[in-house]
């Protein structure tokens, strides 16, 4: 008895390092970088027009209805913002804080399941995968309903398994799904709660569902949660909020690709796997593993089953859907990292050792990798955006991780293996960082464009405009409050408008190649003078600012 408390004591202080370090990792220089087009500053100009018009209750972006989210989101970053104010630091903070926690939650949950070490092994994959180093680092719901499908779904694994935790865990489980309805949408349950079927119907036990599934509670406790948010938008909306999100951003996002973004049908498959890396060379292993014994273990072992049901049904259903983005199966993830870490268990501790030709292979490919980004960083990246140079280093943490892990290979070191690729993630996350980030940063006109504006004008009153360009950065870093832009169509009608309407001078994004244009439908009255010009990243173009003022 002592013993195990000692050992759980131990486990928990591993897990809380590890948390310490899963957030500083996430944290390191997340604010110094601006906000990337479209996602972040669409959500944080719906917050700052939140804070504007002192409603938290129906999202909106530049002055219209915004039925892309619901609300949760908008509600953890303004904590962010109310404790590190409206800039980078402030908006992604919260997503920081739930990676981190999400990184905490599998290290303690997965004891019981798996054991201390594969706990701690998934903990540690979850902290350093390449796409943790970006979904965690940036202002969108993405963390929020992670964090809410792995606690839904495990937790009820564990009450399922766990007779003594049954009650709270399930009523965790229906919280968890409420908090994720209230974060992304119905989805959030009703795909948590597909899986639950499934897997209780593959072990012929589905009645288990209403006779001890807390159903009695735990609707209750959803409907608590969810009903009273989406009925205040929808009585202050008429219901236009409700109808919008549920027919564009569900229905219509799923059965048609949407601002293009689509792919075959075995998109995730790629995308999972590069998402994944360092870690996910070792995918074969498992999956050989899994397959070879699966009958033993999916009837042995209900957890390993839970897991497989889970990664393979999320990936699945956003497979079949028509738009198509990496973020949409990260919820994946932690089932197949957990299933990971158990195999990897199963070598450290003797019971199942890796074939040594296996990890050799392995760790070519990871090599192969390096060098791809390597040669791509070279020579591709120049062509595309050739103000940003060569990013040939981004290649070398992944080369010089498998270099290394061939060395412990050959000393049949495989804790070392894990090591050297644990200290690659972490050097190419740096690499990113460090190196990436603020050149492509230069690449981001909108914020020089914003504090131009600012600076100029002060509180003197003036308005934002683009045209041929639009990116909302520009008016979330250009704008004050609720202001709007005007995406101009007609200017010879429109900029006279809005200069008698603002009662001060236009500030007008647009391509440089335009400014002639412009100047041939600017009437007499009317003066322009360039303050900017950059080039910008996404759109491949050297855009400008200029300032429009009624003579």
């Amino acid at each position: 008895m002592a013993k195990t408390q000692k050992n759980g004591e131990h486990h928990l202080l591993h897990a809380l390092l590890l948390f310490v370090f899963a957030f500083w990792l996430f944290a390191f220089h997340t604010g110094d970088a601006s906000l990337w087009d479209i996602d972040e500053p669409n959500n944080a100009q719906c917050l700052k027009e939140m804070i504007a018009h002192n409603n938290y209750v129906v999202p909106t972006f530049n002055g219209q209805l915004r039925p892309d989210k619901p609300v949760l989101n908008y509600w953890l970053m303004d904590l962010g913002v109310r404790a590190l104010g409206m800039n980078s630091w402030g908006l992604r903070i919260g997503s920081v804080l739930m990676g981190a926690l999400l990184v905490l939650y599998l290290t303690l949950t997965l004891r019981r399941l798996l054991g201390a070490r594969a706990a701690l092994l998934t903990g540690l994959f979850t902290a350093t995968a390449l796409h943790s180093q970006i979904i965690f680092r940036a202002a969108v719901p993405d963390p929020l309903v992670i964090l809410f499908t792995t606690v839904a779904l495990l937790a009820y694994l564990r009450g399922y398994l766990y007779p003594e935790e049954r009650r709270w865990q399930y009523l965790l489980s229906y919280a968890a799904m409420a908090l994720g309805t209230l974060t992304e949408g119905p989805i959030f349950f009703l795909l948590p709660g597909l899986i639950i079927v499934v897997f209780l119907l593959l072990r012929r036990d589905l009645p288990h569902l209403w006779r001890q599934g807390q159903l009695r509670w735990g609707l209750p406790i959803f409907l608590l949660l969810t009903l009273p948010w989406y009925i205040a938008v929808g009585i202050e909306t008429h219901w236009r909020w409700d109808l919008l999100f549920i027919a564009q951003q569900n229905v219509a996002r799923y059965t048609g690709a949407m601002q293009g973004h689509q792919g075959p049908i075995v998109y995730y498959l790629f995308t999972t796997f590069l998402g994944l890396l360092p870690w996910s060379v070792f995918f074969p292993q498992m999956f050989a593993t899994l397959w070879l014994q699966r009958k033993e273990y999916f009837r042995s072992r209900p957890d390993l089953l839970f897991f497989g049901l889970w990664a393979g049904i999320w990936i699945a259903f956003f497979s079949l859907g028509a738009t198509k983005l990496p973020n949409y199966v990260w919820e994946a993830y932690p089932p197949l990292l957990a299933l990971l870490a158990w195999r990897m268990d199963l070598a450290l501790s003797g019971v199942h050792a890796f074939c040594g030709r296996g990890i050799i292979a392995s760790l070519l490919g990871l090599a192969a990798i390096g060098g791809i980004l390597l040669g791509l960083g070279a020579t591709l990246v120049p062509q595309s955006l050739p103000p940003l140079g060569s990013v040939a280093y981004l290649g070398l943490p992944y080369l010089l991780a498998a270099v290394v892990g061939l060395y412990f290979v050959y000393r049949q070191q495989f804790l070392g293996v894990i090591g050297s690729l644990g200290v690659g993630a972490v050097a190419l996350a740096f690499s990113m960082i460090l190196l990436l980030m603020p050149g492509l940063d230069h690449l981001k006109p909108s914020v020089t464009m914003g504090e131009m504006v600012h600076s100029i004008e002060g509180q003197r009153p003036y308005a934002i405009a683009t045209w041929q360009w639009w990116e909302p950065s520009f008016l979330f870093y250009a704008g004050r409050g609720a202001m709007t832009a005007t995406q101009i169509q007609q200017p010879k009608q429109q900029i006279p408008a809005i200069l008698a309407a603002s009662h001060g001078p236009l500030f007008l994004a647009l391509p440089q190649k335009d400014i002639v244009a412009l100047r041939q439908e600017m009437t007499a009255g009317e003066s322009a003078k360039i303050l900017y010009t950059g080039y910008e990243m996404y759109s491949r173009q050297n855009i400008s600012l200029v300032r429009i003022d009624a003579k």
